[in-house]
């Protein structure tokens, strides 16, 4: 019997000591080794791929629960009764143990739920720096070209800044030299309206010798006359030249300053033009809201359009009210029909400066034999087709500007 009971507690304990629950002094611990390595065999995964909850815990408990409900159940049934404080003891150590392995299973899965997350984000960060890094580079190539651009731009206005001081410069010659020659030929005329002066002063004379002398005087005076005459009508004839030539000198300059000031007037529209697209890159290189997205250039080309034919309906407005009030005072004047004999023999100005408006009635009034005109009446006609050319050479400027 002693050797049996010795037996019996010798199973005893090596059961509590695979259960862990032999009390040292340091309180019941596990075999670390022993149990990772057992757990670990006992894991179980899921189909998916990830750990199943239900599955981790089982497999974590199956092994030491069987082991110590194995080893209490090869206890005899006597001793049964001694172990129920101890077997209620490692029930509620199995509970904790349970406990423990549902947190550290919940932990794992919110770690890879966690880790998933994190993968996910790092995919979308990834993909965020791939086009910034696009974008990056098709704004660094826009700001190479907009470079190029305004090297292209700075170097043409330097070019036609250039030119057009050279041009301002061979003008400001040619405008001396045209001043020197206009002062040269204002002493010419004076200097000939004195020779004018001394010949009809020596006319006189001769006319009034030959009043007094003979014959023989009279022949010889005809004959130094008609040589005077002939040096005067020389000299006339070179001041009707150098005169020409100074109204044509004179119309060149005009035109050559008209010139000028349009060039000057393009090269502040180019200037001004540079800064506006230097200010608009700098808006759109900074990102600044205040950047236009339309084109500056056709709005200023619309608006430049439109006011030039403004200005247009305005200039031939006020033309029609000057034409208008002329015909009206034409109208005003004109005297009454009573006496038909007595308008037939009047001038053409009072008579039919109404009817005569256009080309066509000219012509007509021309063309018919029944009227007779006078030399006023040709001078009136003159006078309207004087002012019908000026109100056309006035359209055709308008149209000019506005084309422009």
């Amino acid at each position: 019997m002693l050797l049996i009971g010795a037996q019996e507690r010798q199973r005893r304990v090596r059961a509590m000591r695979l259960c862990g629950e032999i009390n040292t002094g340091n309180g019941p611990q596990w075999p670390q080794a022993i149990s990772a390595r057992r757990l670990q065999e006992s894991l179980v995964r899921h189909p998916s791929g990830r750990w199943d909850k239900a599955s981790y815990s089982s497999a974590a408990l199956s092994l030491p629960r069987t082991r110590c409900f194995a080893a209490l159940g090869s206890m005899n049934p006597s001793s049964a009764k001694v172990s129920i404080e101890e077997y209620k003891r490692l029930q509620e150590k199995v509970q904790q143990l349970q406990a423990r392995v549902d947190s550290k299973t919940e932990t794992i899965v919110r770690l890879g739920k966690d880790l998933e997350l994190a993968q996910e984000e790092n995919r979308q960060i990834k993909a965020r720096s791939l086009t910034l890094e696009r974008n990056l580079e098709r704004v660094e190539q826009e700001v190479h070209k907009y470079a190029a651009n305004e090297v292209d731009i700075k170097t043409s206005f330097k070019i036609e800044k250039q030119q057009l001081t050279d041009e301002v410069d061979t003008l400001k010659k040619e405008l001396s030299a045209a001043l020197k020659e206009n002062e040269e030929l204002k002493a010419e005329k004076f200097d000939l309206q004195k020779d004018c002066k001394l010949f009809r002063q020596r006319i006189a004379k001769y006319e009034i010798a030959n009043l007094e002398g003979g014959a023989p005087t009279i022949v010889e005076e005809s004959s130094h006359r008609k040589s005077m005459v002939e040096s005067g009508e020389d000299e006339l004839g070179k001041y009707e030249k150098l005169y020409r030539e100074f109204k044509q000198i004179e119309t060149d300059l005009h035109t050559v300053l008209g010139i000028k000031e349009e060039l000057v007037l393009e090269r502040d529209a180019l200037v001004k033009k540079v800064e506006r697209l230097s200010t608009e890159m700098a808006f759109l290189l900074n990102g600044d809201p205040r950047r236009v997205a339309e084109d500056l250039d056709s709005l200023v080309a619309e608006n430049r359009f439109l006011k030039a034919r403004l200005d247009s309906a305005n200039e031939e407005s006020e033309t029609m009210k000057a034409t208008l009030s002329k015909y009206r005072a034409m109208t005003e004047a004109r005297p009454s029909t009573t006496n038909p004999i007595v308008n037939q023999e009047s001038s053409l100005g009072e008579k039919s400066s109404v009817a005569v408006v256009n080309m066509k009635q000219i012509r007509e009034l021309l063309s018919s034999h029944a009227i007779k005109l006078d030399d006023n009446d040709y001078k009136a006609i003159t006078a309207i087709l004087l002012d019908l050319c000026n109100d056309k050479q006035m359209a055709l400027t308008h149209l000019r500007r506005a084309n422009k």
